[in-house]
């Protein structure tokens, strides 16, 4: 979903706490050229990265990984022996997000799988359970990524997802103009389900996106 211009707070954060690096700033400008504006801020790559090193992740699956951007802040903040799936589906966005990995000084910790991530979620399955999944995906979907994510997540591992305030319209009692119905109401039933306490202990935090934090308790 398209970025809002951050706000003087979110540039203040940015500033103090998610500074970025030169790997990091080109890939902006990168996704500025080709006038894609839907990545994590570099204040949302910082909470993947402390998420990451305050539950003691080690394997994480990135559902949605674009230019690379938010698998990079995540991949910095695993132990050597960690490692990360980065999902992408286009093939131009695979081309893209691979030069950015090759310049990563931990590119050795991030394995990229091209395809359709229903396709290929089945065959990571063997690899489970994983420590951490981020959903950043088509939204209509993501009741289906959680889907995957109950049966292949750890027990105490972490369910992160992106955009499940849908800008603000997934508090609309019915889906506002403009908004698909049936991501609208994707959207507000996979909330639901990360609300359930007997399954999960979550919040959602609220950047301008909506960014859910899950730990899954079965």
């Amino acid at each position: 979903m398209p970025r809002n211009d951050p706000t003087p707070s979110i540039e203040y954060i940015r500033s103090l706490y998610a500074a970025q690096d030169s790997l990091l700033n080109d890939i902006v400008r990168e996704l500025e050229r080709r006038n894609i504006a839907i990545q994590v801020g570099p204040e949302e790559g910082r909470i993947l990265q402390l998420l990451v090193k305050l539950s003691g992740t080690k394997t994480i699956v990135e559902i949605g990984t674009l230019a690379g951007y938010s698998a990079i802040w995540m991949a910095r903040a695993l132990p050597e022996d960690g490692h990360i799936y980065a999902l992408n589906k286009d093939p131009e966005h695979v081309k893209m997000a691979q030069v950015f990995f090759d310049r990563c000084e931990c590119k050795e910790k991030i394995s990229q799988i091209a395809g359709d991530a229903h396709k290929t979620l089945p065959t990571l399955s063997a690899k489970a359970p994983f420590d951490m999944v981020f959903i950043d995906a088509d939204k209509i979907s993501y009741p289906a990524y959680l889907d995957w994510a109950e049966k292949n997540i750890k027990k105490g591992g972490l369910i992160v997802a992106d955009n499940t305030l849908l800008a603000g319209n997934a508090v609309a009692g019915s889906p506002p103009e403009g908004t698909a119905p049936t991501t609208w109401k994707n959207i507000r039933s996979f909330n639901e389900r990360l609300a359930d306490k007997s399954r999960y202990d979550g919040t959602i935090i609220p950047t301008n996106e909506g960014l859910s934090v899950a730990i899954k308790l079965f």
